[in-house]
């Protein structure tokens, strides 16, 4: 951590990763085998490095995470090679979980939950740039500059990710909090509102709802009684996957219902 936290924040990490490298080789010269392992150490805080000259670290203490854009991937398409599948790859039973349409949000540059780990690896570079308000890449490759559309790296069935940056209406004080829609005898609560405008066009698991509505997970009890609860009640919010309620990775969206709430709720604050 103390050598990650040098890094992000020197003005030359560059000149200081050299210095590193010399000082910590000529430090163990006493055996080829310690030469060996600090080469191998220094090795892989270059490689760091070069990770923090591309996409920044989204950990570091001088990126203004206030001012960072989330991030919207969409699954948009999966191309299947049946006659590569038959003549390379050995039968298997199960490849992937990711469906066709399926959306996640980035928060501060980092892996949406339920995200495929080798998906992100392939996308992270970009997702990270955008969130920190860098498009455009290879000079005018998208028709939305703050967007990439991203393969996975599966050779025989890859999915293509559009990957876009997004800025959420928000509030920008207490006193603009959506105005009231309905009488009071059919006045929605207003935590019911916030989940709805969280929630939004997306698809998102109940972790990152409970962190953009600024709770600790400790408090998932007051989550599910005084937002999620009341909100599927009232048929505005539904699960992606009702087939298993109770799976940890569930994700939630919004009905019919739900979406013409948070479209009227959206023109209030505008």
């Amino acid at each position: 951590t103390t050598h990650t936290t040098i890094i992000s924040s020197s003005p030359s990490y560059d000149a200081w990763l050299v210095s590193f490298r010399i000082q910590y080789t000529h430090f163990t010269t006493q055996s080829t085998r310690k030469k060996t392992q600090a080469l191998h150490i220094s090795n892989i805080f270059c490689n760091f490095a070069a990770l923090i000259r591309t996409t920044g670290d989204p950990e570091s203490p001088n990126m203004n995470l206030r001012n960072m854009k989330e991030v919207r991937i969409t699954a948009v398409r999966q191309t299947v090679y049946n006659d590569l599948m038959a003549k390379f790859e050995n039968p298997i039973e199960h490849t992937c979980d990711i469906r066709q349409g399926q959306q996640w949000i980035s928060i501060n540059g980092q892996c949406p939950e339920g995200m495929c780990p080798a998906a992100w690896l392939t996308m992270r570079d970009f997702v990270r740039q955008l969130a920190r308000g860098k498009g455009n890449f290879y000079d005018g490759w998208m028709q939305n500059p703050m967007s990439a559309m991203i393969s996975c790296n599966d050779g025989f069935r890859p999915f293509s990710f559009y990957i876009e940056a997004i800025d959420k209406p928000k509030p920008n004080s207490k006193t603009e909090k959506p105005k009231a829609l309905l009488s009071s005898q059919q006045r929605i609560d207003q935590r019911v509102e916030k989940l709805i405008v969280v929630i939004g066009k997306a698809v998102i698991p109940r972790r990152q709802i409970v962190a953009e509505l600024d709770m600790r997970q400790s408090s998932r009890h007051t989550f599910i009684n005084n937002y999620l609860k009341p909100a599927v009640a009232n048929g505005y919010v539904e699960m992606a996957n009702p087939k298993s309620p109770n799976t940890p990775g569930q994700a939630y969206r919004l009905t019919a219902k739900g979406l013409a709430l948070y479209t009227r709720l959206l023109s209030t604050t505008e």
